[in-house]
């Protein structure tokens, strides 16, 4: 009897605790239609890496296409050197796998970043549009089109800088560079939702479509979804090909003109009207340092955003319903026009909504309301925006026609405790502090006030950059925010005296 050849090895689907070179691979972070991603250690040096290691059935049959795009990645990306690009370390072939090791970034992408803060303030979001143009400057002088500019090839790191990463799409556009033709075997150029429409239509690409791509992705950002949707690729292609999106600033009233302006021009269907080169692009963002939102909007939080998103779509929900109501009112006093109906109680509780940031929202109509917070804490307590709910109360305490300073000091004091209690929550921390000192404003400077506000100066000092800081105050109410601004710039005017000034009247002198 005859033992059959054994077949060639293929390696697991999962390569978890399994060494390749010097990378013991930990645990597998993530999985593209191209290739598996690792947690790794790098054991000569012991740091962790990112090994993105390309899948067995890409190169089943002997196929060298998928390889050849593999490998093109690290080619394409190994060159450049930019803070805002995910560093290429170094890549090879141990057996029948082939990798790619690259620079580690903790935190998540844009797509995971949106899903669970929801849009960013325009500060926020203006900042990461301005590290990933200044990324895809870096890579067009080097004669490189990434390819496939999308939120999940952006990532954030938790000192929210933004990083570009996966250049398995890259096309080099250096002279007298062979074309590789990348896309047999059914292979997917790029992603649907954010391809430009020379891309779609299979035209020669530069930085310009990867530009449009990059409006594509700062409109999903903003407007918490893509401009174009459909059930399938084709009919987003399509409406990428002759749909216009809809207007930015009717999604996002919070963002200046000028922000929704560039991004709709970014996001023109013919190159031509788009910027016409990377360096005008960086500098037309950067120039929006100098702009602010509008008055009475600025520094919208995640959840402001979102309720920007609603308001369209409430306020013809509202027209609909006040159209209802009057005429049935018409009708009824037709019908009976000797009676007189009963008047309704006035409601004594606030209803549940559907979900917290429709809770919320209701809120933000009436901010001075304290049983609308109210009804955010008790209806959805273990959720983001029931933690700004209570800093949202403790406002709402102190702007009441009798304010009540001892349970608005109380209110920020549990924030601040949610804060010291749970590691995911430290920045309810420093805003609980905010807001107990903002409580104490009015008052006598007492040493209560004096240690609160230099527990204040500790924290923020503790942070490990200005971007971490700013990312924290972002999501404070807008009078936690001036507020301690003003204590800053106090700090910052007097070498001597942290307080300089105060923000009450003077301590009284030492009786004699």
């Amino acid at each position: 009897m005859t033992t059959p050849d054994p077949q060639p090895q293929q390696p697991p689907s999962d390569l978890s605790n399994v060494r390749i070179g010097e990378f013991l691979l930990l645990r597998r972070l993530g999985s593209g239609g191209m290739a598996d991603v690792y947690l790794a250690e790098q054991m000569s040096l012991g740091r962790n890496v990112a090994v993105k290691v390309l899948k067995n059935d890409a190169i089943s049959g002997g196929s060298e296409v998928l390889l050849k795009r593999f490998e093109q990645e690290a080619r394409a990306a190994g060159g450049l050197s930019h803070p805002n690009l995910v560093q290429i370390i170094t890549t090879g072939r141990d057996g029948s796998v082939a990798y790619i090791v690259q620079e580690y970034v903790p935190g998540m992408n844009l797509s995971q970043w949106i899903r669970k803060h929801g849009p960013p303030d325009y500060h926020t979001g203006l900042r990461w549009m301005q590290q990933t143009a200044a990324a895809l400057r870096a890579a067009a002088d080097s004669g490189i089109v990434h390819r496939d500019v999308k939120p999940e090839n952006i990532l954030v790191t938790r000192g929210g800088i933004a990083k570009v990463t996966d250049f398995g799409l890259a096309q080099l556009n250096q002279p007298n560079t062979p074309r590789m033709n990348l896309t047999q075997v059914g292979t997917t150029m790029g992603t649907p939702w954010y391809m430009s429409p020379e891309q779609i239509q299979g035209e020669k690409l530069d930085h310009r479509s990867d530009q449009y791509s990059l409006g594509v992705t700062s409109y999903h950002m903003f407007a918490g979804k893509p401009p174009f949707a459909g059930k399938n690729p084709v009919t987003v292609a399509v409406q990428h090909l002759k749909e216009e999106a809809v207007s930015l600033a009717s999604l996002r009233a919070d963002l200046p003109k000028e922000l929704c302006d560039i991004i709709h021009r970014m996001m023109s269907k013919k190159p031509a009207d788009r910027f016409q080169s990377a360096a005008e692009l960086e500098d037309v963002l950067k120039s929006l340092d100098r702009v602010s939102p509008p008055v009475g909007l600025r520094n919208a939080t995640g959840f402001t955003g979102k309720f920007l998103q609603w308001l369209p779509e409430l306020r013809n929900a509202a027209l609909i319903f006040v159209g209802l109501v009057l005429l049935v009112t018409v009708m009824v006093r037709r019908m009976t026009p000797a009676v007189e109906l009963p008047r309704l109680p006035e409601p004594t509780e606030v209803a549940k909504a559907p979900s917290a940031g429709r809770q919320f929202a209701q809120a933000v109509l009436q901010p001075d309301r304290q049983d609308l917070w109210n009804a955010v804490i008790r209806y959805f307590p273990d959720t983001p925006e029931a933690d700004m709910a209570s800093l949202r109360l403790g406002l709402a305490l102190l702007s009441s026609a009798v304010p009540d300073v001892d349970l608005a000091r109380k209110t920020f004091e549990s924030v601040r405790n949610k804060g010291e209690l749970a590691p995911e929550k430290k920045y309810l921390e420093l805003l609980g502090m905010i807001g107990q000192a903002y409580a104490l404003r009015e008052q006598r400077r007492t040493a209560e006030l004096e240690l609160l506000l230099a527990e204040i100066d500790s924290r923020i000092e503790s942070y490990k950059s200005d971007e971490e800081l700013q990312m924290d105050l972002d999501r404070a109410p807008l009078e936690l925010q001036q507020f301690v601004q003003q204590v800053i710039m106090r700090k910052q005017q007097s070498n001597q005296d942290f307080f300089g000034g105060g923000f009450g009247p003077p301590p009284r002198p030492p009786e004699q």
